[in-house]
């Protein structure tokens, strides 16, 4: 037996590390990466990495050996089926499911053929195959693999260990299920047989805490805990997870400062996962989530902690000290894909200055490139044929070659540009920092500014809002849980768009009665929801006298413009909602305060001391696609549906491909041309400034984009159909609609192609229908578009979080942009307040409610920018 082997088997893993990479190295070199004992050497490798958590580094060389087994032994061979169910199993423990079950199925089924139904392989297969599904609340499905798997097992010798792994899974799905009663003497059965498997304690003490019996279930997580460290190590993610339910239960029972120790270690381990350098995909998803995850219940428990009176060093844990802590932790918390893309927006710039970016570009560009091979081997994982063994073989040498290019392109950047990695995964802000009078951070927060960042976490907790000004810093505890939040936002927002939230996005069919209209803005509910997110004194000692609020909104809070929450009790009671005069007289948030959302706190580096150093004012004031045509050539006109709803983003695509029969029925945007024309003669733009009709197309864009052109523009705005995010196959990115073309794909501006341009903009304006809304809803942060044009390089971000009056855009946006122009004096926040004040408060435009005054959102900087635009000629 070799070395590492020996060394793994006594669960020395890291020490047989050395060894095992040497011998992959030495058969590599001597025998080929496609020999079948290199395949060997390959999978053992594979098994070590895993063993230490590191799932990433370990599917890489189970992909390989799994590829050179079938090519070498063929699709059917045990060796071949074997590499297939651990390289699934790797990727269920990333998350990525989707991949995993095709490549178990397959599994199954050929060991059923060869082996029969009583074989242990088939059970353990089975058991793999239910985890899958689990982890999909497939429970219907997961439960007669699971229990086909213990039947098996049990009548089998020598197959304890697989009882009880099998055991603890199908208790552990029972209660998933809320069936608790069945699941615990499965769980209890399945720690006799294992007492010192860990996994089988955690989910017991597991299903004791959901009940409310925490006092059962606190040795059996510290008895979980200590077997992992011990055998696993500090850094694996399995001990990251008992330590976060040791935190969980600490809570439970009241004891702060334990929860608060728990958290710490484990969300530590969680952060360095999360930020494991060449991550992406399905994999960087469930990273972060389960990082934020963390994070947000670490932030909860030193708010807990503080409110017994914290420690006993006030330095190190007294409230104070704990309410600084939180105000970080609660950053991590909101990583956001959104704040990724403008972190990585920075990293591009560091690169850039370090004569670097083209690397940096590939970088990015090979791991979006790795995801499409990853989501190709999916539609072939469950395949037979002899042309799909030889297209599965060719993905995988794609896939290494991606890798090495993603290794190799890495090592540069560590060496020519180390900030690129810094900037791309930026640390916290400190209150120090925002607070700072003097140093490089002193311009992140202005003395007229106050900054708000807003926890929300899962459960029946109330999560957190912390305000930080220049002089002062607070934090509260939120008046409402984060379900109770998102039912008052939903509710409002069905109030002023009721289609798209009523009708859900479904598609009306031709001739539909698309007349509904805005209900009445419950005022009272705005004011309600104000003090409960911002009512706490010591909120309001902070906030009360800054004209600016930079929000950092999470969860539900993303797509409610902070403007219309109501400051004090709204006049005119309930008939007031729906009366043009109480409805101005209304102490709207807007009146007393200029507003603007931040993706992340720590985007304030990158807005106000990153991009400023690199980079000037780009010199065309202006580029304008709108009103475009979308009749396709040579296809007879269909009836042009007005409703917003039908704009639903699950209507437009087929498998990832847009479908020309859905997108004929886009409605025609006459009132966005008077829109451009409006901000051409305002913003004195230049002959081809606005393009309309045909012209207003994505090979227009595209074209600019890449002579350079594009780079050149200051304010960039589409004037068109947002296309937002549903239940789509195989594509879960928003859209904008430009100019039909020969193809339906020539007339869709993607997320992910928007992230391709390259901007210098100061403002990118999305003036279209719910542009401001999160693209699914899973999604953290700010909608597709929105982190999209972040990375293209946007610096604001005027977006539309519904379908925008054509009698309001045409005056609003001109006017905000002429007035942050020509007004040395006021800034962008305060630019867009003014404006939309002017709309509100116009008798002669009847726009006295919400829906008709307030749809954009000011996203990214709200101050003025570093430098002057070039006179114009």
């Amino acid at each position: 037996m070799r070395l590492y082997l020996i060394l793994s088997n006594q669960g020395r893993n890291k020490d047989a590390e050395p060894f095992a990479k040497r011998a992959v190295a030495i058969d590599q070199k001597a025998l080929g990466t496609e020999d079948l004992r290199t395949a060997r050497t390959m999978d053992d490798l594979a098994g070590v990495l895993e063993a230490q958590g590191r799932y990433s580094e370990a599917e890489e060389m189970a992909r390989h050996a799994y590829a050179a087994r079938e090519q070498g032994l063929g699709a059917g061979n045990p060796k071949t089926l074997e590499s297939g169910v651990r390289l699934a199993m790797l990727l269920e423990k990333q998350s990525e499911e989707s991949e995993a079950e095709p490549l178990l199925r397959r599994a199954l089924d050929t060991d059923l053929k060869q082996l029969g139904p009583d074989n242990i392989t088939v059970a353990s297969v089975a058991n793999n195959l239910a985890i899958v599904l689990r982890e999909e609340h497939r429970y219907a499905e997961a439960e007669p693999l699971y229990r086909q798997a213990l039947a098996i097992a049990e009548k089998t010798p020598g197959s304890e260990q697989l009882v009880g792994t099998t055991l603890s899974n199908l208790g552990t799905m029972l209660s998933a299920a809320g069936r608790n009663a069945e699941a615990e003497p499965l769980l209890r059965r399945a720690v006799a047989l294992s007492p010192d498997n860990p996994a089988a304690l955690n989910n017991l003490a597991t299903l004791l805490d959901a009940e409310g019996r925490f006092g059962e279930a606190q040795p059996l997580l510290l008895q979980s805990f200590k077997i992992a460290y011990k055998s696993l190590g500090a850094d694996h993610p399995d001990t990251a997870t008992a330590e976060a339910n040791i935190g969980e239960n600490a809570i439970d029972q009241g004891h702060f400062r334990d929860a608060a120790a728990a958290f710490q270690m484990a969300c530590a381990t969680r952060s360095m996962l999360y930020r494991s350098r060449g991550q992406s995909g399905e994999a960087a998803t469930a990273a972060r989530v389960q990082a934020t995850d963390c994070a947000s219940r670490f932030a909860l428990s030193l708010w807990l902690f503080a409110r017994q009176g914290g420690g006993g060093v006030p330095a190190r844990n007294g409230p104070e000290a704990l309410k600084l802590e939180a105000f970080t932790t609660s950053q991590q918390a909101l990583q956001s894909a959104a704040g990724d893309a403008m972190a990585r927006s920075a990293a591009l710039t560091a690169a850039r200055a370090a004569n670097v970016g083209p690397q940096a570009e590939a970088y990015e560009a090979a791991l979006l490139a790795r995801d499409e091979l990853d989501k190709k081997f999916v539609k072939l994982a469950g395949g037979d044929s002899a042309a799909d063994a030889v297209r599965r073989e060719a993905l995988a040498k794609a896939r290494a070659d991606a890798n090495a290019t993603i290794d190799r392109l890495a090592a540069e950047l560590k060496s020519k540009a180390p900030l690129y990695w810094d900037y791309r995964s930026p640390e916290p802000v400190t209150v120090a920092a925002l607070q700072s009078r003097s140093g490089a951070d002193t311009v992140l927060l202005h003395d007229d500014e106050a900054l708000i960042l807003f926890l929300a976490v899962t459960g029946k907790a109330k999560g957190l809002v912390f305000a930080v000004s220049k002089e002062l810093s607070a934090w509260a505890q939120l008046g409402l849980t984060s379900f109770e939040i998102r039912d008052r936002v939903m509710r409002l927002r069905a109030e002023i768009d009721p289609e798209s939230y009523r009708l859900g996005g479904a598609a009306n069919p031709p001739g539909a009665d698309t007349s509904a209209v805005p209900n009445a803005f419950d005022r009272q509910a705005a004011y309600e929801l104000y003090e409960a997110l911002l009512g706490d004194d010591a909120i309001q000692a902070v906030i009360r006298d800054k004209p600016t609020l930079l929000f950092v909104p999470s969860g539900a809070l993303t797509t409610l413009p902070p403007g219309v929450l109501v400051t004090a009790p709204p006049p005119g009671g309930t008939a007031g909602d729906r009366d043009p005069d109480s409805l101005r007289a209304t102490p709207w948030l807007l009146r007393s305060k200029a507003v603007a959302l931040l993706p992340t706190v720590s985007s304030l580096r990158t807005l106000r001391q990153i991009l400023p150093a690199v980079e000037g004012a780009a010199p065309d004031p202006l580029l304008v696609f709108a009103d475009p045509d979308f009749s396709r050539p040579q296809v007879p006109p269909k009836k042009h549906l007005a409703s917003a709803a039908a704009r639903g983003y699950s209507n437009y695509f087929r498998d990832g491909i847009p479908l020309a029969e859905a997108l004929d029925y886009l409605p025609s945007l006459p009132g966005t041309r008077i829109e451009g024309e409006a901000l051409e003669r305002a913003l004195g733009g230049r002959p081809g400034s606005l393009l309309t009709g045909r012209e207003a197309s994505k090979a227009q864009l595209l074209a600019r984009n890449s002579d350079g052109r594009l780079a050149k523009v200051r304010v960039l705005e589409f004037a068109t159909h947002g296309l937002v995010a549903g239940d789509a196959s195989d594509l879960y990115e928003p859209a904008l609609a430009l100019a039909a073309g020969a193809r339906p794909q020539d007339e869709l501006l993607l997320a992910s192609e928007a992230a391709t341009l390259k901007l210098h903009a100061d403002w990118v304006v999305l003036s279209a229908c719910n542009t401001g809304s999160p693209d699914a809803p899973e999604a953290q942060g700010l909608s597709g578009l929105s982190r999209a044009f972040f990375y293209a390089g946007g610096r604001s971000l005027l977006v539309s979080h519904w379908r925008v009056r054509d009698d309001v855009a045409p005056k609003l946006i001109p006017s905000m942009l002429l007035a942050e122009r020509e007004q040395a004096q006021i800034t962008r926040a305060e630019a867009l307040r003014r404006a939309t004040l002017a709309i509100l408060d116009d008798k002669s435009m009847k726009a006295a409610e919400p829906a008709a005054w307030a749809p954009f959102t000011l996203i990214g900087e709200a101050a003025r920018r570093t430098t002057k635009p070039p006179a114009q000629p």
